[in-house]
């Protein structure tokens, strides 16, 4: 038998900025205020619950905070031209932008402060990649705080607005917590 436990709203999430490279074109930098949701399966323990409540939202809140008010840098875009500096990422796309943004000498170019950057392994800064880092990260903390043992299988969900969520799933009983890192 299992059981799930949900947290969503409140002070999970984050606000940072981003953009999507997508068909050739690359959106404007803009930013939105992310909503995080995490809902967890598995066992109830002796004590009768899935995992702590609080124990899952000190790990979710603190990993939102890392990303809070920061631009998501994905580092593994083909589309982009990433330059580290030793206080500066410098970022430029060569190409369009997309959504009616002004028109550019086809070079767009960023130089953002290390301290306003978060580099992540992705391919592009999406919800879906977002919530995978999220999945991840979170796995890891759970692993570290020995609260993986009876958990079946987690979701993360990022929504970038109210009306678009995307999801990752993982399934921790194909994917044992004694597996170094989630598959991508």
């Amino acid at each position: 038998m299992s059981w799930k436990v949900l947290i969503e709203r409140g002070n999970l999430g984050f606000s940072s900025a981003h953009f999507i490279t997508f068909e050739g074109q690359c959106e404007p930098l803009h930013g939105h205020n992310y909503g995080v949701r995490v809902e967890v399966e598995g066992a109830l323990t002796p004590d009768s619950y899935v995992l702590d409540f609080v124990v899952l939202k000190n790990i979710v809140r603190a990993l939102c905070k890392e990303w809070d008010h920061r631009f998501l840098l994905p580092l593994d875009n083909p589309h982009l031209r990433l330059t580290e500096h030793e206080n500066a990422w410098e970022v430029v796309f060569e190409g369009p932008l997309t959504h009616g943004a002004a028109p550019t000498d086809g070079v767009t170019r960023y130089l953002l402060p290390k301290s306003a950057v978060v580099a992540l392994p992705i391919a592009n800064a999406t919800a879906e990649q977002l919530a995978q880092q999220l999945t991840r990260r979170i796995v890891d903390q759970l692993r570290a705080a020995d609260k993986l043992e009876r958990l079946d299988r987690i979701q993360v969900g990022v929504e970038e607005t109210e009306m678009q969520v995307a999801f990752y799933n993982l399934d921790l009983r194909t994917h044992p917590p004694g597996d170094p890192r989630p598959p991508t």
